[in-house]
């Protein structure tokens, strides 16, 4: 895919990661302090700590609110809707591997995609970075269910569905890195994406991002701070939690933090 090259003037540098942005088709679609964007920001963040060219990644989106990150992006990349994430990814790597891939996923592509696309991957040796932006929305198609984390829903058969412990999942198809944050904790986000770029394998940074105008419950729009402060406020940082532990709905506040790296079990 062609890359737009963008001068490297400052005069014609408007933001810190324009390098990596189109910004010509600002604004976004995003609601004003969606975690999507600080997520995004601290990707770029990231690649910039550690000297990656634009052009030394491809980065891959899928459907929803996620899916638009593809869009805005000024380096090799594009956006798959029919959820075949995975297999585009081997596809990607297969013609590209020199390339670094990045996976930007909302619930529905992470879980639709399932474990066994995933331990596919992993088989194959990719060096794949999911980015994983769980916004805890559960939503119902006309003809199916989806089963989206945190909390237990009925589905539209009225039988419950039971919802994952993500960084439990990861390990499980075989991920050498796994971490999770939230939004306000930008710096150690950044720094986990930093991390995974030296992985080999797969790593997974689950980003709990819940969507902060919109209540699932009862369909009415929310005040962004006062719900950003919940959720900052019933979280805590633990580092190498047991990953069975990782359950949101059996924790009294929500544990964020890095909890598996295989570089560091071999550097010990």
């Amino acid at each position: 895919m062609a890359v737009k090259q963008k001068s490297s003037s400052l005069e014609n540098i408007f933001h810190p990661t324009d390098y990596f942005l189109e910004s010509d088709i600002f604004p976004t679609v995003w609601c004003p302090g969606c975690g999507i964007g600080t997520a995004v920001y601290s990707f770029f963040e990231a690649c910039k700590e550690k000297d990656i060219d634009r052009d030394d990644l491809y980065i891959i989106s899928g459907v929803g609110c996620t899916g638009k990150i593809a869009e805005f992006l000024s380096l090799p990349s594009c956006s798959v809707t029919d959820g075949h994430i995975i297999e585009k990814a081997v596809h990607i790597n297969e013609h590209n591997p020199e390339k670094k891939i990045v996976l930007f996923l909302n619930n529905a592509d992470f879980l639709i995609s399932g474990g066994k696309e995933f331990k596919k991957a992993r088989r194959k040796n990719l060096n794949i970075l999911i980015i994983y932006i769980n916004n805890l929305i559960y939503t119902l198609s006309r003809d199916q269910a989806f089963p989206m984390t945190p909390y237990m829903r009925t589905s539209i058969q009225g039988e419950f569905e039971i919802p994952f412990n993500i960084p439990y999942m990861a390990c499980s198809i075989g991920a050498s890195f796994v971490a999770r944050w939230t939004p306000i904790r930008a710096g150690w986000m950044k720094q986990s994406f930093v991390e995974s770029f030296s992985v080999i394998g797969l790593s997974v940074v689950e980003v709990l991002s819940p969507c902060l105008i919109y209540d699932a419950n009862k369909g009415r729009i929310l005040d962004p701070v006062e719900k950003m402060a919940f959720y900052n406020d019933n979280s805590e940082i633990q580092f190498w939690v047991p990953i069975k532990n990782l359950d949101i709905r059996r924790q009294k506040k929500i544990i964020i933090g890095k909890f598996l790296d295989k570089n560091r079990i071999n550097d010990d």
